[in-house]
């Protein structure tokens, strides 16, 4: 397998400039193998998001260099493999938090017969930003983490509690 290895350096003095590109590298999905020094999968949308990180750090009068590569043995790509999914794993339990936090709310609100509008709307602005969330880190995830499966399935469980929730809101609100 081939991979995109990049190596860093930005200003010292700039601490918008270290975390502006620190939050720019995550939101990628890179893996640091240590302090500026990250890895991706050699794919052409990595390519295309690690341009565009080269003339941000370069726009901050840093300093960048990529190379092409190719891991030594088995077990080194194995391990790097590995830390990817660890990654994701982090990000999907990020995600599966929240869904277990959105279905209590449903719950709550039921439990209430809290049925406006209002917390229809509230609830499905939610729902919408726990899909988002899952296809950003879906789209990172290119070794199908194992807990991606999961975290769809809870996401199609919030989709169902919100369709009954909405049902009761508008069974409530007849006139």
């Amino acid at each position: 397998m081939k991979w995109l290895l990049f190596v860093y350096k930005v200003p010292s003095d700039s601490s918008t400039a270290r975390v502006t590109i620190w939050r720019r590298i995550k939101k990628i999905g890179a893996l640091y193998l240590q302090q500026s020094v990250c890895i991706v999968p050699y794919m052409e949308r990595f390519v295309k998001e690690i341009e565009k990180l080269k003339d941000e750090i370069k726009g901050f009068g840093g300093d960048f260099k990529a190379f092409e590569v190719m891991a030594l043995d088995e077990e080194i790509e194995k391990d790097v493999i590995k830390q990817f999914n660890h990654q994701r794993r982090e990000e999907y339990s990020e995600i599966k938090e929240q869904c277990e936090e959105f279905f209590k709310e449903i719950e709550k609100e039921i439990a209430r017969k809290n049925f406006t509008f209002a917390e229809l709307e509230e609830n499905e602005d939610e729902l919408n930003k726990l899909y988002k969330w899952f296809e950003k880190v879906a789209q990172r995830d290119v070794f199908e983490c194992e807990m991606k499966k999961e975290v769809k399935d809870l996401l199609e469980k919030a989709s169902r509690d919100f369709e009954y929730f909405a049902s009761l809101v508008y069974e409530n609100n007849k006139e």
